[in-house]
């Protein structure tokens, strides 16, 4: 082989490596662009494979907190709403209480306790409306382990559904509460069947010692009643307040895997904005080196 076509070959591979330089160079300079304009280290799972994973279990985790929270609010919801009710119910026997404690003055007359036991009537009724509230969704709110769509219904106004208390977890809490404990005074006798024998009683009396005798056995009844309503009222507080530690545990797991999901894949712009400038001091060079390497007088003629 001649000299001068190791000239040629030696010159030829130094203007392959320089424009394979500038090509390396600029697709670095591109790739750093990219990452700086993003504010991402990882953009592809190429890049680091090892922490693509990880930022990718983080938001897979997130993402799975968001879909709890979202269950835990309509739930939430569910016992804010049933938490009302019973607040609206005690509102009303208390004022039924009221009420039945006046049909036992001695002044009045059969006319006067037909015209208590007509207003008891009227609140008997309004407190069953509220028995058998919906949340937003149509779904009773006191239904127990599972109900019909009216969970009090009939002459006697009894639980129609299974009773009991379901149980939340670690991101839950029950939707619904148990109606059965808070209207039902025992197996067979609801609080409707209380207030409407007491009302019976009231509207017959024929004198003031059967009215006496209504009322003592009606407050006795509407006591048992404001108890279960006042427990299960109770509950739901709880409930709510469960509610709100389970999204303060999850606000805080969430700040942390936003952090893991930072750590895997964000770019420290310090760090970048240096590797970007020397990239690009050697990415000006390579154009010199490429320059000079066309400016051979050897390359001229080989052109």
């Amino acid at each position: 082989m001649s000299s001068n076509s190791i000239i040629r070959m030696g010159s030829a591979h130094m203007y392959d490596n320089a424009l394979r330089n500038i090509g390396s160079r600029q697709s670095s300079l591109v790739d750093l662009n990219e990452k700086l304009t993003s504010g991402k280290r990882v953009l592809r799972a190429s890049d680091d494979p090892v922490a693509a994973a990880q930022a990718e279990r983080a938001l897979t985790r997130i993402e799975r907190i968001q879909v709890e929270q979202r269950a835990l609010d309509a739930q939430r919801n569910g016992v804010a709403q049933a938490e009302s009710s019973l607040g609206d119910a005690v509102g009303l026997v208390q004022e039924i209480r009221e009420l039945v404690i006046s049909a036992g003055n001695g002044a009045h007359n059969s006319t006067d306790r037909a015209t208590i036991a007509n207003q008891l009537q009227s609140l008997r009724d309004q407190l069953l409306g509220v028995a058998n509230r919906k949340d937003t969704s149509g779904a009773p709110l006191l239904s127990a382990l599972g109900s019909s769509s009216t969970p009090f219904s009939g002459a006697a106004g009894a639980f129609n559904g299974l009773p009991g208390q379901s149980t939340g977890t670690d991101a839950t809490i029950p939707g619904t509460l148990d109606g059965n404990a808070a209207y039902m005074l025992t197996p067979t006798e609801s609080l409707f069947t209380a207030l409407d024998q007491a009302i019976g009683d009231i509207r017959n009396a024929t004198n003031s010692g059967q009215a006496v005798a209504a009322v003592t056995i009606g407050l006795t009844k509407l006591d048992q009643g404001l108890d279960r309503l006042q427990s299960v009222r109770g509950y739901a507080g709880e409930l709510l307040n469960q509610a709100d530690r389970i999204t303060g545990d999850q606000e805080k797991r969430s700040i942390q895997l936003e952090a893991d999901h930072s750590r895997a894949e964000d770019l420290d712009l310090v760090k970048g904005l240096s590797d970007f400038q020397s990239q690009q001091v050697g990415y000006e060079a390579a154009l010199k080196t490429y320059s000079m390497v066309q400016k051979l007088s050897l390359f001229n003629y080989i052109s």
